[in-house]
C-alpha cells in the first residue's frame, strides 16, 4: 500500500498544531482587553473576577482552573478551548461561540449563557444553576451529572438536553 506524501505531510501539521496548545508560550500577543486576539494562549489557572473580555477570540486557547467570575465575555469565540473546571459563575457569555468546548466541571451558576452556541460541547458534571439559556443551542452537547438550572441533575448519557 503506497502512502500520499501530502496526505502524511497533513496529518503531521495537524498532529502538531494540536500538541501546540501544551506548549508555555503559545501566543505571547494575547492581551486582555476586549477584543482580544488569545487563539491558542496557555491561560491555564487565570484570575480575572469582573475583567471585560467581550468579543475576543480564545480558539483552542487553554483555561483549565480558570477564575472569571463575573467577567464579561459576551460575543467572544472560543471553539475547541479547554475550560476544565474553570470558575465563570455570574460570567456574561451571551451570544459567544462554544463549538466542541470542554466545559467538564466548569461553575456556571447564574451565568448568562443567552444565546450560546454549545454544539458539541462538553459539560459533563457542569453546574448550570441558575443560568440564563433563552435560545442556546444545545446540539450533541454532553449534560451527563450537569446541574441544571433548576437544580436537578441530568441523567447519564443526556445529550442536547437535560433528561
Amino acid at each position: 500500500m503506497r502512502i500520499n506524501p501530502l496526505i502524511t505531510l497533513l496529518f503531521l501539521v495537524m498532529a502538531g498544531s494540536a500538541q501546540a496548545n501544551d506548549q508555555e508560550n503559545v501566543n505571547p500577543s494575547c492581551k486582555l482587553e476586549p477584543e482580544a486576539n488569545c487563539g491558542w494562549a496557555e491561560l491555564r489557572k487565570l484570575k480575572a473576577h469582573g475583567i471585560d473580555l467581550h468579543d475576543s477570540q480564545f480558539m483552542a486557547t487553554r483555561l483549565d482552573e480558570a477564575d472569571l467570575t463575573g467577567a464579561n465575555l459576551s460575543g467572544t469565540h472560543m471553539q475547541l478551548a479547554n475550560m476544565y473546571k474553570a470558575t465563570l459563575k455570574n460570567a456574561d457569555l451571551s451570544y459567544s461561540h462554544l463549538h466542541a468546548v470542554n466545559l467538564v466541571g466548569a461553575n456556571l451558576q447564574g451565568a448568562n449563557l443567552e444565546g450560546v452556541n454549545f454544539l458539541d460541547a462538553n459539560l459533563e458534571g457542569a453546574n448550570l444553576q441558575g443560568a440564563k439559556i433563552g435560545r442556546v443551542i444545545w446540539t450533541a452537547a454532553n449534560l451527563s451529572g450537569t446541574i441544571w438550572i433548576d437544580g436537578r441533575v441530568c441523567a447519564a448519557g443526556s445529550k442536547g438536553e437535560c433528561r
